[in-house]
């Protein structure tokens, strides 16, 4: 559940027809993108004998456009599938270079054909048609191949389908003990009991820097003398954030200039795979010490939004998120230097607390966190002083998505914390490019145990009763839904006002429309 012109990507589907016809919507991509469609679309394209091609020119700094052709018959059948979102594959590889950051390119798609194209009137059966191709073609191109959808009911279809396929099929590379895992914290999510706490490595995904790249891109906004170089250098990360706030503000007669000079470094235009995954998780709170706005961005367009604290208080709604760290949109309230740190405590002990407070009642999942956060440190440790001491040895307060093994914080947090690694750690006499390739490769399992894990926390089911979604059900749900619909036909006195209340509420969770 996402927008896919806010999603991180290499390439991405353009549907459009031989007319080259670009819906409004699109155009949020570029206010001169039917214009640049219809200058790409070559004869054999409008002739219908390319059915995919890129749109050029482009910025390659974004993610490139590939017009794909919807069938002008409007003859939506697998066979038609199939060759469309091959084309758009080929297409795509081959004019997309091997990314960076990446083991495989990063494919987007829509669910097209369904305003206009042909597939509205059978909506289930062209969703099954899409991922059985998908499946096909990640491994035929090897590429990666993200479905991106806006409608919550084939959103719930899709992930239904999914988990109806083995483990091993859909999600073959994390093996037992990780496919048990993502299972279990994903039935943790539904039942509303998980709580997201994000850290950097969440953001690495939209390429935010790390903690050193950003002070790198800091320290390049002011002078250093050549003398000082060395010192500075060997200053601890929380001091050097220190000099450079205090030269900030120095060489650029303001006091802000520093937060702001962070906030255009982290603010980015487009959320990567894992802040797009961990926001359809049905969790009511959620956690970060991300200064970025890139996850609450994911939360509003996987519909739904949260309400950020502190900028927020008294939060409205049920569905919040914590920045421990300030925020973007804030510049002075972001925690940096050793200051920062120290002053924490007597700023936002209300913060903490909730923090605490969620520690001890619901199960913490940490994600691109690294462990080694002085503040996070303190929370665990109050939160394991306010606990009887029995109960403190063996609390265990959450799991850790980590990118490796590291068997010595697996003995510090023993008993407090469940550390899932999904890679051996990289050799420690390797070369600086084979432990960046291990970290890239890492940060793709990462995104595809998220992905396990958020099919198995989906908890809706409005595909049910919807229009034009049958097609992707089984015998035993086709006939829940025809006597469901029956029910929902039935006669009403008022006698029973009340009762069917209750009823026609869940007759519309399950998708059932208000006309019907």
């Amino acid at each position: 559940m996402a927008d896919i012109l806010n999603l991180r990507c290499d390439a991405w589907l353009l549907p459009t027809d031989s007319s080259v016809r670009i819906e409004q919507h699109w155009l949020k991509a570029h206010p001169e993108l039917r214009e640049l469609a219809a200058a790409s679309a070559s004869a054999e394209f409008r002739d219908g004998l390319a059915l995919a091609e890129p749109i050029r020119p482009w910025d390659p700094s974004a993610p490139l456009p590939i017009l794909t052709a919807v069938p002008d018959d409007g003859d939506w059948g697998p066979t038609a599938v199939v060759e469309r979102l091959e084309a758009f594959a080929r297409s795509a590889v081959a004019a997309v270079p091997d990314p960076d950051d990446r083991p495989y390119r990063l494919l987007a798609l829509p669910f097209f054909g369904t305003a206009g194209g042909g597939a509205g009137s059978h909506l289930g059966a062209a969703l099954r048609a899409i991922l059985d191709a998908c499946s096909q073609l990640a491994a035929k191109y090897r590429v990666d191949l993200v479905l991106v959808l806006r409608d919550r009911a084939a959103f719930s279809l899709a992930q239904k389908l999914r988990r109806d396929v083995s483990s091993d099929s859909s999600w073959p590379s994390l093996g037992d003990g990780l496919h048990h895992k993502a299972k279990s914290l994903g039935q943790e999510a539904r039942s509303g009991h998980l709580v997201p706490f994000l850290g950097a490595g969440v953001s690495v995904s939209a390429g935010a820097p790390s903690w050193s790249q950003l002070l790198d891109k800091l320290r390049s906004g002011v002078h250093l003398k050549a003398t000082e170089e060395a010192a500075f250098k060997g200053l601890g990360v929380l001091d050097q954030a220190g000099v450079l706030e205090q030269l900030y503000a120095d060489q650029h007669n303001s006091r802000k200039a520093f937060g702001e000079a962070v906030a255009g470094a982290v603010d980015l235009p487009r959320y990567g795979l894992a802040p797009a995954l961990l926001a359809t998780l049905p969790s009511a709170g959620a956690i970060t010490l991300n200064y970025d706005r890139l996850f609450e961005t994911a939360c509003s367009d996987a519909q739904r939004p949260r309400t950020v604290m502190p900028e927020n208080i008294p939060a409205v709604g049920n569905d919040w998120l914590l920045k421990l760290h300030g925020s973007v949109s804030h510049p002075d309230s972001i925690v940096l230097t050793r200051d920062d740190y120290l002053g924490y405590n007597s700023n936002r002990d209300a913060l903490s607390a909730l923090v605490k407070a969620h520690l001890l009642t619901h199960h913490l999942l940490f994600v691109g966190f690294g462990l080694a956060d002085d503040h996070f440190h303190e929370i665990v440790h109050d939160v394991r002083r306010a606990l009887p001491n029995d109960a403190s040895k063996n609390h265990q307060m959450g799991t850790v998505l980590s990118l490796f093994h590291e068997p010595l914080q697996k003995l510090v947090w023993a008993g407090k914390l469940d550390i899932l690694h999904m890679s051996a750690a990289p050799a420690a006499d390797a070369g600086s490019a084979d432990v960046q390739a291990a970290v890239v490769t890492a940060g793709r399992e990462l995104e595809i145990f998220l992905d396990m894990m958020a099919a198995y926390a989906t908890d809706n089911h409005s595909y049910l009763l919807a229009p034009a979604y049958n097609q992707g059900l089984d015998d035993d749900e086709l006939d829940l839904r025809q006597q469901l619909l029956a029910l929902a036909g039935q006669q009403r006195s008022a006698g029973t006002a009340e009762v069917w209340g209750v009823l026609d509420k869940a007759l519309r969770e399950l998708g059932l429309g208000d006309d019907h």
